[in-house]
């Protein structure tokens, strides 16, 4: 087993070897108690604007791994994987406000999962879109291509198709109670959370 510290100037070759201070029972515990510490403690313990600083920085590290995988995986950079994002979520805030659901759906609490689901098949439209003729680029040019992808679609949301929702803050803040998801009201802050 390799240690987590190293002596200055020594260093892993291969990814094995650097996971393999992921397998001591000791940082499996702290893990452990790290993910009841976040999943138990935080939503119990802080109070609601605390709650919501915490879901958005889960939104973010959710982003931050799309990119990783991205970068680690390809060794590709990208500067509009935020677009993506934009668009996934612009979707399912359209489709929870304003698409007529049957009422079957709505009282079953399947249209808020449904529109998640539509959201990420536009999102994977949309980022095809752009990737297709990203995908003949390389180096400096890539990012440059993921960079337009970012700023031709923040300028064709949100400039051009939020005011039909009723503006920024609108399409960013769901009205408590609207959310359903099969019998549950996701209505509070601590499920909001969870969510």
């Amino acid at each position: 087993m390799s240690s987590v510290w190293l002596p200055c100037g020594d260093y892993h070759q291969y990814y094995k070897e650097d996971q393999g201070w992921w397998q001591s029972t000791f940082i499996k515990s702290k893990m452990i108690l790290l993910l009841l510490i976040v999943f138990v403690g935080i939503p119990m313990l802080l109070p609601g604007y605390y709650l919501s600083v915490g879901t958005m920085v889960g939104y973010t590290a959710m982003g931050a791994l799309g990119v990783q995988l991205l970068i680690g995986y390809t060794g590709l950079v990208t500067l509009g994987h935020a677009a993506f994002i934009a668009v996934g979520a612009y979707t399912s805030t359209l489709l929870v406000l304003q698409f007529p659901w049957p009422q079957f759906f709505t009282d079953l609490g399947l249209a808020y999962p449904i529109s998640i689901v539509v959201a990420g098949l536009v999102a994977g439209i949309w980022s095809v879109i752009f990737g297709l003729p990203s995908a003949k680029v390389k180096g400096f040019y890539l990012i440059l291509t993921t960079m337009a992808a970012q700023f031709i679609t923040v300028d064709f949301i949100l400039t051009q198709y939020v005011s039909q929702i009723g503006g920024r803050g609108q399409a960013f803040s769901l009205p408590p109670g609207i959310i359903k998801v099969g019998p549950w009201v996701i209505d509070s802050d601590v499920k909001i959370y969870y969510l």
